[in-house]
């Protein structure tokens, strides 16, 4: 059988080359609860995912920046759903300086768009994954942003973890999440360690999938690592019962439903070598919103 390249000697030289050139890395804090799912691995050892393409970037001996940030969107929207996000937010001036945090913040690409469009704000990113969180700090120190936006790799239904960061960093001004409450199964745990680092009467955002009375809910646990999928109204009544005053949701299953099918499409028609895994997961995802009656949008809740 043949080796993944991840495992040949000089890649792990190279990756000791990369620690060495980027040091940066999370800000981890230890916790006794994790139940956020770990059988899929979406991204492991794959070369072929922007992981590995933004990994070759930062060992070039010239940085090109302008190719980093050009392969740092690997989920729908890019630069523009960071616009949106800062615009459902209600933070939008340049000139203000603001603390924002990002729960789940994956390879830190919105953050670092964020960054970019608010030059005196600063920014917080959780997220589980440590792979993801040290990969993220290191594309932050190439860029030339560290002192803007700190990692910290934590589970966001750890109400130690949160509570530790709080300490640190004290209240945000506004906080989103975009993809990943769908992957923890205490939602109310978590909407309730997110209030308390809120300042008052500001907003959080969560993108996320929904169930509605025809979803086939094992489908979405099984093949796309969903955990407890709540309607619309049971999301409404968590957030109430947490203490945020007002909720609105914006429905986004029909736009979804066209992404999740031509994404799958365009990814199977691709010339290049492709990760079947994660060719797999997109036909899921594609199917989850086609024939297995997923839906989903975004929540904005106001502390």
């Amino acid at each position: 059988m043949k080796k993944k390249k991840y495992f040949y000697i000089e890649n792990i030289i190279k990756e000791i080359k990369l620690n060495k050139k980027y040091p940066q890395t999370s800000i981890a804090i230890n916790s006794k609860r994790f139940d956020i799912k770990k059988k899929i691995k979406l991204y492991s050892n794959n070369k072929y995912s922007s992981y590995w393409i933004i990994r070759e970037l930062l060992l070039k001996h010239y940085l090109e920046v302008t190719e980093i940030k050009k392969n740092l969107y690997m989920r729908y929207g890019g630069d523009e759903i960071a616009h949106k996000i800062l615009f459902d937010l209600g933070l939008q001036n340049k000139f203000s300086n603001y603390k924002i945090l990002n729960a789940g913040s994956g390879f830190g690409s919105d953050l670092i768009e964020q960054a970019n469009l608010l030059p005196n704000s600063n920014f917080i990113g959780i997220e589980y994954n440590k792979k993801y969180a040290d990969l993220s700090c290191k594309i932050i120190h190439a860029l030339g942003l560290e002192s803007r936006i700190k990692i910290y790799c934590a589970d966001l239904s750890s109400k130690y973890a949160l509570l530790k960061i709080r300490e640190k960093e004290g209240l945000f001004d506004g906080v989103y999440s975009n993809l990943a409450v769908l992957h923890i199964k205490n939602k109310k745990l978590v909407y309730d360690n997110i209030y308390k680092l809120m300042k008052e009467n500001c907003k959080f955002r969560n993108e996320d999938y929904v169930s509605n009375s025809f979803t086939d809910i094992k489908f979405a646990e099984d093949k796309i690592g969903c955990q407890n999928l709540k309607t619309i109204s049971e999301m409404h009544n968590i957030a109430e019962q947490v203490g945020y005053k007002n909720s609105l949701f914006e429905d986004l299953t029909s736009s979804w439903r066209e992404f999740t099918k031509n994404r799958a499409f365009n990814y199977a028609n691709m010339q290049d070598k492709k990760s079947k895994i994660k060719e797999n997961f997109l036909n899921d995802v594609a199917l989850f919103f086609t024939s297995k009656n997923g839906s989903g949008g975004v929540f904005i809740h106001t502390k």
